[in-house]
């Protein structure tokens, strides 16, 4: 296959020197993931499982709230359902009143239903003492997980997570979601073992995978590409009825995109845990009744406009507190009685929009519960336990991270956070650009290029390219401070997507530098191309 002279330079910066090299990377296989019994504890968890399911033993599942979450326990519904066993007794914590991780409340209520076999998904690592607790109720516990281990870790039956020390399944940051995915394949090999016949065929629920692996921001890179690119695949031929009815309810009338599942459909998931219930959110993704699908739908579309209201009142408030003309290495803010539901996204959107690190706090009956959000490049989760004195307590991973505090340690937390992760990398105002392109290298066959090398996140960052001396037409100024501008070189004009300008810059000279990365949208069945600015400077 040829490539343009663009693109083979690309990809030789990101380390793949042969043709070869870049055709397993646009072109991944269910047949390259990795072996899950490599993983420390799997043989032990599907032997106990698949006894359960033979002795038609009740299975419980305590799960997280949010998407990742909430797909991890979809995943076993789904499995066991397919098999024809009774769906699992799935409990969901109450983001504000239980907080997140294992709990006793949680225990007892799946307890009471008979559970004697309790499967975490997406949190227990650090729940050493909850797990103790369920043990003297009789109850086996198998940790599914896939946050960094804090100390000691639990004795549970087995402890299933990548992230253990021992663990040969290494080099790859799966989320709570993959981590079950990979359980339900080896689960799925046992039960072949002992003579099951017409399994399940697990690529059909890799949608739920990919929609866990984007929401939860982890890398995009090796075992998570490949099941992403497969479960969008999923996502826009099978099509879920639970999926399909929310791309409706949001307005997405063409194929389903991994940022879609970032921006769009994952915040409605969300929604459910942030101001509701996140069992609206697993309903939905177990449905096979569409009219119910619909239903839960368009519950979720409505429940997320009210956390964006929500969202809007504490990102506004944040933004009054910050300095956009000193910023420090970590954007830090807290607020009295921030909705606990939205800190996170707000987390997000401060990131996105100052480029770096992000911690938003919400003081509470006198303490301050906090979520962070980072950048690619940082780990916050080793930043923070840097500043573990200060903290009540915290989990998570490396670009997302939640917490708490006392009050007076806000203070000093927040300056400590700011000297590590100056430390761990110091913030630039440049813009990290791979190439300097012309207008004429932005051709289509370039273009349909570089889509292959979607899905984009950590671990695989979208291509930013530089162009030089780009004559500026005409700039627009919009209410909401973003700015798009028509720009032309070479007798090609281009439109630019909106941007922010950076820090205190008001004026745009004839002539800029630009660093972009070129976008695509339809529009009325054509496809147009644009330039999602990065950064500029005068020329």
């Amino acid at each position: 296959m040829q490539f343009t002279p663009v693109f083979r330079s690309l990809m030789r910066l990101r380390g793949m020197q042969s043709s070869d090299e870049v055709l397993r990377f646009i072109s991944p296989h269910l047949k390259d993931l990795k072996d899950p019994s490599r993983m420390l504890g799997m043989e032990r968890a599907c032997t106990r499982i698949a006894h359960a399911i033979t002795q038609a033993e009740p299975i419980g599942v305590f799960t997280d709230y949010d998407v990742d979450g909430v797909c991890s326990a979809a995943l076993l519904h789904r499995f066991l359902v397919k098999l024809g066993c009774p769906p699992p007794i799935v409990f969901i914590p109450d983001r504000t009143t239980d907080g997140y991780g294992l709990n006793a409340r949680g225990i007892d209520e799946l307890n009471d239903q008979g559970v004697r076999l309790l499967i975490t998904a997406d949190c227990g690592i650090t729940s050493v003492q909850e797990v103790e607790y369920a043990k003297t109720l009789g109850m086996d516990v198998i940790v599914t997980d896939h946050h960094e281990p804090e100390g000691a870790l639990p004795e549970a039956y087995c402890v299933i997570n990548p992230k253990q020390p021992g663990c040969p399944f290494s080099g790859e940051d799966l989320c709570g979601a993959g981590v079950v995915f990979h359980l339900i394949v080896a689960l799925r090999a046992e039960l072949r073992k002992r003579g099951y016949r017409d399994l399940p065929n697990l690529r059909e629920d890799l949608d739920l995978v990919a929609m866990a692996t984007v929401a939860d921001v982890v890398a995009l890179a090796g075992v998570n590409r490949i099941m992403v690119r497969e479960g969008l695949t999923v996502i826009n031929s099978t099509g879920r009825v639970g999926i399909s009815a929310l791309a409706k309810v949001s307005g997405i009338t063409r194929s389903v995109f991994a940022h879609d599942l970032s921006y769009i459909l994952g915040p409605r998931i969300n929604a459910a845990g942030r101001v509701s219930n996140a069992r609206k959110a697993l309903d939905l993704l177990t449905t096979e009744d569409a009219d119910q699908a619909n239903r839960i739908a368009t519950e979720l579309h409505l429940l997320n406009r009210q956390r964006q209201a929500e969202e809007l009142k504490v990102v506004k408030e944040a933004l009054a507190i910050i300095d956009g003309d000193h910023l420090p290495p970590v954007i830090a803010v807290a607020g009295t009685n921030w909705h606990l539901g939205v800190i996170g996204i707000v987390a997000s959107r401060l990131s996105e929009r100052f480029s770096r690190p992000a911690v938003v706090i919400s003081i509470v009956d006198g303490i301050g519960k906090g979520s962070g959000r980072s950048v690619e490049g940082i780990d916050l989760h080793t930043a923070m336990h840097a500043c573990a004195h200060y903290l009540r307590g915290y989990g998570g991973h490396k670009m997302a991270v939640g917490f708490s505090l006392d009050v007076d340690k806000i203070r000093p937390f927040t300056g400590a956070l700011e000297a590590v992760v100056a430390r761990l990398r110091p913030m630039e105002s440049q813009v990290s650009v791979d190439l300097k392109i012309s207008p004429h290298d932005l051709t289509p066959e370039l273009i349909n290029e570089l889509d292959m090398l979607s899905p984009f996140g950590d671990g695989n960052p979208e291509p930013v390219f530089m162009m030089p001396a780009m004559e500026v037409l005409s700039t627009k100024r919009f209410d909401n401070a973003q700015t798009k501008l028509v720009l032309r070189q070479a007798g090609r004009v281009f439109h630019t997507l909106g941007f922010t300008l950076k820090g205190s810059a008001t004026h745009i000279p004839r002539y800029v530098d630009i660093a972009f990365t070129p976008v695509t949208r339809r529009l009325n069945g054509h496809t147009y191309l644009y330039l999602a600015l990065k950064a500029l400077s005068p020329a």
